[in-house]
């Protein structure tokens, strides 16, 4: 009798169950983000790290310094354009602060247009490469760039400065 009642039991939970499941509709998420159009436009920099790769790599405490207010980097304007949807022209306004990007204007390209890791920046034959940090998602309108600082040594280049900026869309 208990073995009856016990099966009867579980057969009742095991049908429940079943009949509690249903397929799940699963709703359009809609167009892929373009990150293009959300890396485009007028950035002002809101904030300046300087990190030592060579204590970075050492394990030493001091390797990130925040310089954000030793010179006025919050002055440097960065301005993206977009032509037909593909990356395009450039310009920046150092103003009074630091020329954190050499270039004054030129063109822009990606590593990747649907996962950029890395900007170039053109002007005739000089370019200078940025690595992309973070940008804008949802909410956010925080863009990330990453400059870095070698040295070239007989071994090869070594690098030994990295620059974070963090830009605002204005």
């Amino acid at each position: 009798m208990k073995i009856v009642l016990k099966n009867g039991l579980m057969m009742l939970v095991a049908a429940l169950m079943f009949s509690a499941c249903s397929p799940v509709e699963r709703k359009e998420l809609g167009a892929p983000r373009n990150i293009l159009e959300s890396i485009a436009g007028t950035w002002k920099l809101t904030k300046a790290t300087q990190v030592d790769e060579d204590a970075s790599k050492k394990g030493f405490p001091y390797k990130e310094l925040d310089i954000t207010s030793l010179f006025p980097y919050t002055n440097f304007v960065l301005t993206l354009n977009l032509t037909g949807g593909a990356p395009g022209t450039f310009t920046t306004t150092p103003g009074t602060s630091p020329k954190i990007i050499k270039l004054a204007s030129g063109n822009w390209t990606v590593d990747n247009a649907e996962y950029p890791k890395d900007i170039t920046l053109t002007s005739g034959v000089i370019t200078e490469k940025i690595s992309l940090g973070g940008y804008p998602v949802g909410a956010s309108n925080t863009l990330k760039l990453k400059v870095e600082r070698s040295v070239l040594l007989p071994a090869g280049p070594k690098l030994l400065i990295s620059y974070s900026y963090e830009f605002a869309k204005q």
